[in-house]
């Protein structure tokens, strides 16, 4: 079955291609190499499945052509290189959502568990890790100016268009990675990904980088 990275800290995925940028090109990228750019958690491993996933790193570890394309170059050119790696990565992600006419994260839940065979858990990290890939590679930019619909370049430049579903967002009993916070207080909320809107995220994601 094919799988796709499921990043339990998404906030940790800006803050990785940040550190990668203003970093050299080392000759292999291994958990040591994070712990050198400040990932040393035992979470921090699935972010070696995002680099390969997107091409960054090859199946021995090394960094890819890409990787060197992005070093020290403005937000505006990273996100020139980011954006058609993630259409590729996710073609067949977005040519389901073209289908379906929508990009529901229940939909997408769905469809990540049929593809992988994962919990609705981790199908559901799966679906936050691309809504933050998508937030970072500016692919909102191109959003209509009413909020309802995005526009994702896919390979073959298709349109996906939907509104956006707010709902509350459940606590469940599963246990999910915890943000250490200064006075000994200790985050650990899921929120399934069905919950979340662009707010939302925004506001974790600044949420995790303070705390990192």
């Amino acid at each position: 079955m094919k799988t796709y990275p499921a990043i339990h800290d998404p906030g940790s995925i800006e803050l990785l291609f940040k550190n990668i940028r203003a970093k050299g090109k080392p000759d292999k990228i291994t958990t040591n190499y994070l712990a050198t750019i400040g990932f040393r958690r035992q979470p921090d491993v699935k972010l070696l499945e995002l680099l390969f996933f997107l091409g960054f790193i090859d199946n021995a570890l090394s960094p890819t052509d890409k990787w060197g394309d992005i070093q020290n170059i403005t937000d505006s050119k990273f996100k020139d290189i980011l954006s058609p790696a993630i259409s590729k990565a996710y073609e067949k992600v977005f040519q389901h959502q073209a289908e379906m006419k929508t990009k529901d994260s229940k939909v997408l839940m769905t469809f990540f568990k049929n593809e992988t065979g994962v919990s609705d858990t981790e199908s559901a990290y799966m679906v936050m890790t691309l809504q933050v890939l998508i937030d970072i590679a500016g692919f909102e930019e191109d959003s209509k100016s009413d909020g309802n619909n995005l526009t994702v370049p896919a390979t073959k430049q298709e349109e996906i268009q939907s509104k956006s579903i707010k709902t509350k967002p459940d606590v469940t009993d599963e246990p999910a990675p915890g943000i250490g916070l200064p006075g000994g207080i200790s985050l650990n909320i899921t929120i399934p990904a069905e919950a979340m809107d662009a707010e939302m995220l925004g506001m974790i994601k600044k949420l995790l980088r303070k705390a990192l």
